[in-house]
């Protein structure tokens, strides 16, 4: 089997105690023995170990044990993990080779994976299920204590009326449902949408009410602030002549800006001629400048040369005189600089032949100045003239905008203005329309949705078959006057011959408690279904040991086919049977089976916990 795990060992430890130990096999094991020898209180510590909210009830032989320790094999892999919790409560310690240990929580949580329950689902095959919690089809994740009741039935619960699939709370009865529905079918409830929850509909259609209320409130407040309030219709056709009367005034004032059209030309030209007269005027008064300037330099450079020509005359009159050091005249010099030197009189030529010249340019911008000059002002003088031109051509144009174009143009804007208004109010109108539609389709009653359990109850077809395992099981064990099984959908429980299990007294009950869960078992195993693979039976047999008044007639071989059945049938299984030690037969029908028999006294194991 791929799915599931088998059960090898389960020990109670505590420090200077002998463990409690009992051993389990594949197929078919049996600890039978008389009461007070500890059988139910195996089954107790098994469940509790595996997850279970309750400790193992408090008997005095486990007085000093402080855990419960369980070895169970992965069907798949065959790995070998070992769960130890202590009886106090608590989390639970995994062990297994190859791997560090790690700690998982005894209660179930959805987000999180390190779980006692997640584990084991994760062994079984079932670790990404959901299942159904209500009519809404909201889901939740799969528990291993949704499953651990259909595994593990203990002394009370096998002879209780109810449903096997049933825990008796009517909140649960959804969950229930469909966990056996996931068990018989392998499909979980993951692609349920759900519907949501009554209330909280409720609730939100409260809340959309008064949302809807106060908005219409708010509308209705800013529709009055725009003025007086029309219909709906009444304010379309008003925006309807408003924007015609609008068009009627843009119509006007393009055709007063046509008007003013060759005075405007008229004005671009004007301003054309004033800007190059202008440009022409700043070149020139530019240049004008820089003659100044250039009259400034000539005049400098005329006095310069006047008294260098007045320096070399004087000079020139002067005597020559003797060398100071050495007493001879400067024609006897030998000195280079004397040839290269010219005379004071060669100077002063020179600097009136360079003035003479100088001023003859100087006469000449003298003249330029001055035609440049009459240029300046004859500019400036049409500078005047265009600027006149200008402004009385500006003023012209002023004076037929505000007379035509700017009247248009302001019909324009305060039509337009009148239209935003009406928009507005449009919109607002539409608004408060739609708003009390909204209100009104809130307010109306809504039809009451029928409830869809179809997904979370069991098909016919998958029922059906389900009975017919439990009617070969039946059989197999010579269930007297057995004709036929059916299933009630109301009960959520099988129906033998017509009647119903729960009609019946504690040990029927009980037997067929344990068809119930055995064939759930085998048609797992058939299909290749996920499940734990494992089941534990405490006293399915109690028929024998207190009969009803009902139940006085019931054959007794049915023990012995139940042995033989349940031994062949669960080989790639493992089925715990739980009874008392006089419900186990002598005649060899359990050879090959393990069996762990406590005596109750001094001859044998007289219990599970060492005395």
């Amino acid at each position: 089997m791929k799915f599931g795990f088998t059960l090898r060992r389960l020990s109670l430890i505590g420090q200077g105690k002998v463990p409690a130990e009992v051993t389990f096999e594949r197929g078919l094991n049996v600890i039978a023995g008389p009461s007070d020898s500890g059988k139910s209180f195996i089954a107790h510590c098994l469940d509790y170990a595996l997850g279970g909210r309750d400790t193992p009830k408090d008997i005095p032989q486990a007085n000093g044990y402080s855990s419960v320790v369980i070895d169970i094999e992965a069907n798949s892999d065959r790995r070998i993990y070992t769960l130890e919790r202590s009886l106090h409560g608590g989390n639970v310690l995994c062990k297994t080779n190859g791997q560090p240990d790690r700690v998982l929580a005894a209660k179930h949580q959805p987000d999180k994976k390190d779980t006692i329950s997640q584990f084991l689902l994760d062994l079984s095959g079932l670790g990404m299920k959901k299942v159904r919690t209500n009519e809404q089809g909201k889901t939740r994740p799969l528990s291993f204590r949704d499953i651990a009741r259909l595994v593990i039935i203990d002394e009370e619960t096998i002879i209780q009326e109810n449903s096997p699939t049933l825990s008796g709370q009517y909140t649960s009865k959804t969950v229930e449902g469909s966990v056996f529905r996931l068990l018989l079918t392998g499909t979980d409830d993951s692609s349920i949408i759900a519907k949501e929850d009554l209330k909280i509909a409720k609730g939100r259609q409260t809340g959309k009410v008064e949302l809807l209320d106060d908005l219409l409130k708010a509308t209705r407040a800013r529709l009055t602030e725009l003025g007086e309030s029309r219909t709906l219709v009444e304010e379309r056709d008003r925006l309807t002549r408003i924007e015609a009367s609008i068009q009627t005034a843009l119509d006007e004032r393009n055709a007063a800006q046509t008007s003013v059209v060759p005075l405007q030309t008229k004005r671009n030209t004007a301003w054309t001629a004033l800007k190059a007269v202008e440009s022409k005027l700043a070149v020139l008064s530019e240049l004008q400048t820089r003659f100044d300037l250039l009259g400034q330099q000539y005049k400098s450079d005329l006095r310069r040369l006047e008294a260098i020509a007045e320096a070399g005359a004087w000079l020139d009159q002067l005597k020559e005189e003797r060398c100071p050091m050495c007493g001879a005249l400067a024609e006897y010099q030998h000195h280079e600089h004397p040839k290269a030197n010219p005379t004071p009189a060669d100077v002063s030529l020179a600097c009136k032949a360079e003035a003479t010249k100088t001023m003859q340019l100087f006469m000449d911008l003298q003249t330029t100045r001055a035609t440049n000059a009459a240029k300046v002002e004859q500019l400036q003088v049409d500078r005047d003239t265009r600027r006149t031109e200008l402004d009385v051509i500006a003023s012209e144009l002023k004076d037929l905008m505000e007379q035509h174009v700017d009247v248009a143009s302001k019909k324009v804007d305060e039509f337009r203005v009148h239209a935003e208004t009406c928009r507005k109010m449009i919109e607002y109108l539409e608004r408060i329309q739609e708003l009390e539609e909204l209100l009104e389709n809130v307010n109306k009653p809504k039809k009451k949705q029928k409830s869809d359990m179809a997904g979370a109850a069991v098909s016919t077809a998958q029922a059906d078959l389900f009975c017919r395992e439990v009617e070969v099981l039946l059989r197999e064990w010579h269930f007297p006057g057995l004709d036929h099984v059916s299933f009630s959908e109301s009960d959520q429980d099988v129906v033998i011959s017509g009647h119903a299990r729960k009609s019946h007294g504690k040990g029927i009950r009980a037997i067929t408690r344990a068809a119930f869960n055995l064939a759930l078992l085998r048609l797992c195993i058939a299909n290749e279904r996920p499940f734990p693979n494992f089941i534990l039976i405490d006293s399915p047999l109690l028929v024998y040991e207190e009969p009803d008044a009902g139940d006085l007639a019931f054959p007794h071989d049915v023990k012995k086919h139940f042995w033989e059945s349940v031994k062949s049938s669960f080989i790639d299984a493992q089925v715990i049977i739980i009874e008392n030690s006089n419900q186990l037969p002598d005649d060899g029908t359990l050879d090959g089976v393990k069996v762990e028999l406590f005596t109750g006294n001094e001859q044998g194991r007289m219990g599970f916990i060492p005395t």
